[in-house]
Order: structure tokens, then C-alpha cells, then sequence
């Protein structure tokens, strides 16, 4: 045992296998005194590195089970503090009768090997080719035993991906290259010869590059055969070799097949040789154009001009040039031609003149014209676009300035058309915005102008009214009347019936009254007001609007105010039953204005989503709401009462919102089965895979959820039967005229037709009068919420309520 490099060792063949026996004074792994191991049989299992542990257990376990001898490699702590290459080799030893007794073994370390084995990998990873040993299995199939990093590089396939499987290289060589190659190295590995072999092979990218292969025969420590070699990106020598080899045939093989026109001009400008296109492109022969002048094929215009260019150019150190000319054909007529010139030497260096390269650009030039136009107008529609928009009504402001007379711009703006365009597809959004843009055009007069400023946002321009400001509003009135009435009908687009309405803001100018940004803006928030006056219908612009809009940036910065100042306060609306039971209250906040008192969040929530203000009101609500029922908990009549809370689009489509609910109902204490979120159309067809997500995550804390406003938007049964919902709402809208509207009574019997087949509850509301509600629970309805039964309120105006007898 004295002249053996490492530590012998016996040890127990069942867990924790204690050692019972190690040879020498001191274990050479981890430097560490025998007799500590023999005095904890289990140390030196607790020494393996922990990533090292599971895979030496494995090797140590399947070897005894399979009773087979077993060499392990692991990382070990050394006594000095670092960690330690071992290597093991080991084998059970067993009684007569198959029973294991113990473990014999031999302990080798194998550190300062590791490291040379390391300094190779890196010096071969330095290396520009791929290093690698093989050898061929009893099945005389090929395996790495090793091949450096740079493999990667040359293949695209990492030396790992290689190392498991070698058949990644071969079938990567091309198909005609493979047969040669196998067969070369099966010959080369039996007759233990050298192996060298230039193949074409397919990158992992499948871009086909030349390798060289070479190997030499070596013979392994336990005698085998093997083979050391390396791979070369040969690419760029064979690609030398090959033009090499075409030089020779260079010149005639253009000549002969160019679909270019290629010429050769001596140094007094005269031409020595032209090819067939040549002669085709300026229509006569080759023996016209040799001897001819170069020049002579110039454009007249640029002749003398060019002649005196191109003796410079000969004249000069220039080496080559590329520019854009007029030719003449021998017809006359005229073309546009790319030159591409470069000195053209001999094999002995003497200069014969130039190498010339002719390209008709004509189509070219034509294209580059109409791109030109293009930037002038919109692709989808061909209508003008803002900047030739801009132009026009240049033109028209100045002619008004010179003859008095009012123009007009309609800004014109679809109605809910993002909706449509996520619902039914950008195609047949592209397709409507066509379609609208044929029916403006057809409205107009052949001297306005209908342009495309982007999105669903289009603009008329109509110059030349009238020189009364009456008369000229009335002009423009009737045209914005022509194109509601015009786009009010229906679409077909791939078999769809669509329906898209416009909301329109017109704007008069005569002269410099106005600029063209002011004149802009006042058409465009025009536009607004008639999206705010209920969509499909124009207004104009005219001051009253002007305060309009001064009153609402006054709200949008006391928005700001409200929240430091916490001016906001939570009303709750009650929600009942059939039986008069209030059984849940819908959270509305309102702005306790310390002047105007307290504000409806009509006049100040859509404010709030468009600035964004909304995600930290929002947050406000749902935090007061989940400490409202936390208190409520502690009330007999409250503690069953589900509180509603109507959730925005920018807060819902938040990536971080379903931690934010997590948080608050932690923070709070609230019991989320007491909770109801309400959720709009709109909000959940923006991202519908997205919205069932965050749903469902919030359903399994315990969270119901409400469809609000069903039927106002663009509604989708796909989507709806896939929404985890607990309710759905009639919206107010079509409560409001139910017993005088035929149409309102039955899209509120649907929604509850189909509310009770999806197995939902179903709430009306804005139910205001008792006839109202009777009819509604007729139909079927369970749930209502309105006037009839109370008004938003206060909490302990609502407690208070409530203990009266709701």
C-alpha cells in the first residue's frame, strides 16, 4: 500500500457507510488526519462538494446494486479551505452467499490534474478551430470522448450538444460530401492511418460553409485506438481558390452572360470592347459602339460636359466611379443609366483604360417619382396625408385672405373604432377605414379636400363658402350632415354587416383669423364635444366651448389637490332582491369639492382615465371599500352585504394589479367573498386572454366579478362564455325606457335569457320607478339597484338605512 498515490479505504456498504479502515496517517484528498475519519466514519461524506453529493450517492448506489466496480470524480474540502479535485475507484466486496459485507476502494487526488486539464481546455478554446478526440464504440460507431468550446462557433452547435450525440456533425455535411467522408474515416480508423477530408457543411443557422477535418491516430492508457484532430472553417481559402480558378475565364464569362451592359474604354475615352447587351440597350450592334467615343452615348445636354469628366477620371488617381446619367439611344430617345467605372489593369500591371457597367435605372427612377408622391399621401387610402393636408389648407386660408369668402375644416373621428378593430381584426378595420374614405370623397366637391391624418381620424377641408360667417356654417352643416348620413349605413366587409358612426367638429376660418395648429385644434375639440354629446352627431367650434374646456383644466388640476387634501369620500348605492333584501352596495366615490361641494364622478372620472389620475383614485376606492367591509364584518346586518367596486382599464390592465389586490386585502382584512368587482366590456375585450387571467387569479383568493354595462359595447359570446363571472348588469340605458321602448324590453329580457343559461345573477340598474322593477322581475330578474330603493349615500347614512327596514 506504501507505493500506492492515494488513500485505501474500507468502509461500510449500507448508509451513513461508515469508514472503517483508510491506509497512511493522513487522507490525500482533503489532507485531513486518518484517524478523524476513523474516529466519524460519516465525515467524509459531509466533505463532498453539495452539487457533487447527489451525483457520487447515485454512481455509489447503481454500482453496488448492479455489483459492479465504479470510479467517481467530486470536488472535496480540504483542510486548507479549498475545494479539491478526488477521484474513487472502488468495488463492493461480498459473503458466499451474495450479501454485500463492506466497500474497498482507493482515494486518488486528482487536483493538479484537473488543472492541467483545464489550462488544455482553455489553450484549446483559444485556439481559431475545434480540437477533439474520438473513438469508435463496440458498436464501431463514432463518439467524442472531447471537443473544445470553439465547435460552437464554427457549427452553431454547442460542444455539449455534440458530446451527447456526434451524429449532429454528420448530418449536418452536405449530401453529396457525406458518402466520401464516412468512408475516408472508417478506412482511415481501421488502417490506423492518417485521417484529412474537405467537406461542404450546414451551419445550425443553415448557412452552408467548407470544412477541413484532419486527425491522427493515438493509442489510449487502456490500449484502445483513438483519434486527436481538429475542424477548420476553410470558407474563405476555398472562395480564394475558386476565384482564382475563374479569373482567367472572368472577363469573357461577363461579357458573354451580363444581363448588364459592360464596356471597356481605353485612356483617350475611346471604346475597345462592348457586349451584346450593350448593344441591345442602346439599340445597334457591337461593331457600332467599338471604336465609338464613349461620350457619344451621353445625353447631348451632358456631353461635352461628360466628355471632360470621364478624360479627368482617366487622368486622375481616382480608382473607380458610380454615377447617374441621361443616355441617347441610336433611336433618339432617352434613357436613365447607373455607370459603374473602375480602372482596369493587367496581369503585368499596365493600365488599359476603364471597366465600365451600365444599368438601366428608368423603372427605377420612375418608382423613386411615385415614393415621392407617396410621401404625400396615406397608403391605405390614397387620401392626402397631414403633411399635403397642411399644404391645402395653406392654399385655402390664403385664398380666403384674398377674396373674403369663410372656409371650413371637419375633423371627423369613428366611433368606438378601436373596439371594433380588436374585435373583428385589423383587416377588416383597414378595410373600413377604405370604405369611409370612398364615401367622404363622394360627399364633397371635386375642390375640397378629404385627407387621412392617421388612425380612424380624417379631415375635410371645404374652401370658398360664403363671405357670411351664417351662411358659411349652414354650407358646412349640410356637408357634415351628407357625411353622417353617408356613413351611417352599414359596411359589408368580409360578409359582416359593420356599423360605424362619426362624430364630426367643424371649425370656420376666413383669412389669418386663425392658424393652421389653432384652426386644428379647434376642429378637433369640437370633434370631443360631439363625442361627449352623445357620438354620431357634429358640433362647432365657437367660445362657450372655449370655457368649456377652461372649466375642465381647472378640474384636472384640482384633481391633483383632491388626493393630497383627501377630498374624495365613498358612497354606497344599496342592491336588493326580489324580496326587498339589500344583499350587496355598490362603492361610488365622490369629490367633496370645498367650494363646489359634492362633484358627481361624471364630471370628473373620464378627466381622471385620460390624464391618469384614475389608478391612484382607483387604488383610494379599493382600499376605503376593503376597510368598509372589514367593518362590517362586526355587524350582524352588514357583515353578508357584498360591496361592489367598479374597476378602471388602466388600473385593471396593470401588470402588477393582482398584487395590488393581494396587498390590500391583507392590509386590510377585508373578506374577499363579501367583494364584487365590476368590469365593463371594453376593459375586458382590450386583452381577453390577459383579463381571464388576472380574473381567475383574483377568483381563487375568493373574489366574484360583475359584467357591467352589458350590451352598450361590442359584445362576444367566445369571450363571455370563457370569463369567470359571478354577475352581469343591465345597463341603466336600457332600464331607463323599458316600458314605453319594445327594443329596450327585449335586449333587457336577453341579457337575462342568457345571464340565467350561463348560470349568472342578474342586476338591473337604474331601476326608478315600481312598474319598472315589476316588469323586470316578470322577466326574471332577481337583483336591482337604483331611485326606487335609494340613492348613493354615505356609510352610516347607509347603516342607518338599512336599520330602518331596507
Amino acid at each position: 500500500m506504501a507505493h500506492i498515490p492515494g488513500t485505501v479505504f474500507r468502509s461500510e456498504a449500507t448508509a451513513p457507510w461508515h469508514v472503517r479502515f483508510m491506509s497512511g496517517t493522513h487522507e490525500v484528498s482533503t489532507g485531513r488526519s486518518v484517524h478523524e475519519y476513523l474516529a466519524d466514519g460519516e465525515l467524509y461524506l459531509t466533505l463532498i462538494h453539495p452539487d457533487d453529493h447527489p451525483g457520487f450517492t447515485q454512481t455509489f448506489s447503481q454500482a453496488l446494486a448492479e455489483r459492479r466496480p465504479y470510479v467517481a470524480e467530486y470536488r472535496v474540502l480540504h483542510c486548507d479551505g479549498s475545494w479539491h479535485w478526488a477521484r474513487q475507484h472502488a468495488r463492493g466486496v461480498y459473503a458466499e452467499d451474495a450479501t454485500i459485507l463492506f466497500v474497498d476502494g482507493v482515494i486518488f487526488d486528482i487536483s493538479a490534474e484537473r488543472r492541467e486539464q483545464e489550462r488544455v481546455r482553455k489553450l484549446a478554446n483559444a485556439l481559431p478551430v475545434a480540437v477533439y478526440q474520438s473513438r469508435l464504440d463496440e458498436n464501431d460507431r463514432p463518439r467524442m470522448l472531447y471537443i473544445s468550446d470553439a465547435i460552437e462557433q464554427l457549427t452553431g452547435y454547442s460542444a455539449q450538444a455534440v458530446m451527447a450525440d456526434l451524429l449532429i456533425l454528420f448530418s449536418r455535411i452536405h449530401p453529396k460530401d457525406l458518402p466520401g467522408f464516412v468512408a475516408a474515416d472508417a478506412q482511415a480508423f481501421h488502417a490506423r492511418a492518417e485521417f484529412a477530408q474537405e467537406v461542404r457543411f450546414f451551419r445550425a443557422d443553415g448557412q452552408e460553409r467548407w470544412m477541413s477535418v484532419k486527425s491522427s491516430p493515438y493509442t489510449t492508457e487502456d490500449g484502445e485506438i483513438a483519434y486527436q484532430g481538429f475542424m477548420e472553417d476553410i470558407t474563405e481559402r476555398k472562395l480564394a481558390e475558386e476565384r482564382v480558378r475563374a479569373s482567367e475565364s472572368f472577363l469573357q464569362q461577363i461579357f458573354d452572360t451580363s444581363n448588364v451592359a459592360i464596356f471597356l474604354v481605353n485612356p483617350q475615352g475611346i471604346i475597345t470592347r462592348a457586349n451584346r447587351k450593350m448593344a441591345q440597350m442602346f439599340g445597334c450592334t457591337i461593331e457600332q459602339l467599338t471604336g465609338a467615343p464613349y461620350v457619344s452615348l451621353v445625353d447631348p445636354v451632358e456631353r461635352q460636359a461628360g466628355h471632360r469628366k470621364m478624360l479627368a477620371l482617366l487622368a486622375s488617381d481616382i480608382d473607380s466611379v458610380n454615377l447617374e446619367r441621361l443616355y441617347l439611344r441610336h433611336d433618339g430617345k432617352t434613357f436613365w443609366g447607373n455607370l459603374t467605372g473602375k480602372r482596369f489593369n493587367g496581369s503585368d500591371g499596365t493600365e488599359y483604360g476603364l471597366i465600365g457597367v451600365i444599368m438601366d435605372v428608368s423603372e427605377r427612377r420612375r418608382a423613386e417619382e411615385e415614393v415621392r408622391n407617396l410621401a404625400f399621401y396615406d397608403p391605405l387610402t390614397n387620401l392626402p396625408n397631414r403633411r399635403l393636408l397642411l399644404d391645402h389648407l395653406q392654399t385655402c386660408i390664403d385664398a380666403s385672405t384674398r377674396n373674403g369668402l369663410y372656409g371650413a375644416l371637419i375633423f371627423i373621428d369613428l366611433d368606438n373604432f378601436k373596439t371594433l378593430n380588436d374585435s373583428l381584426g385589423h383587416d377588416v378595420g383597414d378595410q373600413l377605414l377604405r370604405a369611409v374614405a370612398g364615401r367622404l370623397q363622394s360627399v364633397v366637391r371635386k375642390g375640397d379636400t378629404v385627407a387621412r391624418l392617421g388612425g380612424d381620424e380624417f379631415v375635410v377641408v371645404l374652401g370658398s363658402l360664403d363671405a357670411s360667417a351664417l351662411i358659411a356654417a349652414r354650407m358646412a352643416n349640410g356637408v357634415g350632415l351628407k357625411i353622417i348620413e353617408q356613413m351611417n349605413s352599414p359596411y359589408e366587409l368580409q360578409h359582416n354587416a359593420v356599423r360605424s358612426t362619426p362624430s364630426l367638429g367643424i371649425a370656420l376660418f376666413r383669412g389669418n383669423e386663425s392658424n393652421i395648429d389653432e384652426l386644428l385644434k379647434h376642429a378637433d375639440l369640437a370633434m370631443y364635444q360631439a363625442k361627449t354629446g352623445g357620438r354620431n352627431t357634429l358640433r362647432f367650434f365657437d367660445p362657450e366651448m372655449q370655457e368649456r374646456i377652461n372649466a375642465r383644466a381647472l378640474i384636472e388640476s384640482e384633481l391633483y389637490d383632491a388626493m393630497e387634501k383627501r377630498q374624495f369620500l365613498v358612497y354606497l348605492q344599496p342592491q336588493v332582491n326580489i324580496y326587498g333584501d339589500c344583499i350587496g352596495a355598490e362603492a361610488l366615490v365622490r369629490w367633496n369639492h370645498p367650494v363646489k361641494g359634492i362633484i358627481s364622478p361624471t364630471q370628473f372620472i373620464a378627466i381622471s382615465e385620460e390624464t391618469g389620475q384614475i389608478r391612484a383614485i382607483g387604488h383610494w376606492v379599493l382600499y376605503e371599500a376593503m376597510r368598509l367591509q372589514r367593518r362590517w364584518q362586526a355587524n350582524i346586518a352588514t357583515r353578508d352585504i357584498v360591496v361592489a367596486i367598479n374597476i378602471s382599464a388602466r388600473q385593471f390592465h396593470l401588470a402588477s394589479f393582482v398584487n395590488e389586490i393581494e396587498q390590500l386585502l391583507e392590509s386590510t382584512g377585508a373578506d374577499p367573498s363579501r367583494l364584487q368587482f365590476e368590469l365593463t366590456e371594453s376593459v375586458l375585450l382590450n386583452d381577453a386572454d390577459d383579463a381571464i387571467a388576472k380574473m381567475l387569479a383574483m377568483q381563487a383568493l375568493g373574489i366574484g366579478f360583475a359584467l357591467d354595462d352589458f350590451g352598450t359595447g361590442y359584445s362576444s359570446l367566445a369571450y363571455l362564455k370563457r370569463l369567470p363571472l359571478r354577475q352581469m348588469k343591465i345597463d341603466q340605458s336600457f332600464v331607463r325606457d323599458i316600458l314605453s321602448d319594445p327594443n329596450d324590453l327585449a335586449i333587457c329580457r336577453s341579457i337575462i335569457v342568457l345571464a340565467a343559461s350561463l348560470g349568472l345573477h342578474v342586476i338591473a340598474e337604474g331601476v326608478e320607478t315600481r312598474e319598472q322593477w315589476e316588469l323586470l322581475r316578470a322577466e326574471g330578474c332577481e337583483e336591482a339597484q337604483g331611485f326606487l330603493f335609494a340613492g348613493p349615500m354615505p356609510e352610516d347614512e347607509f347603516v342607518r338605512w338599512l336599520d330602518v327596514g331596507a
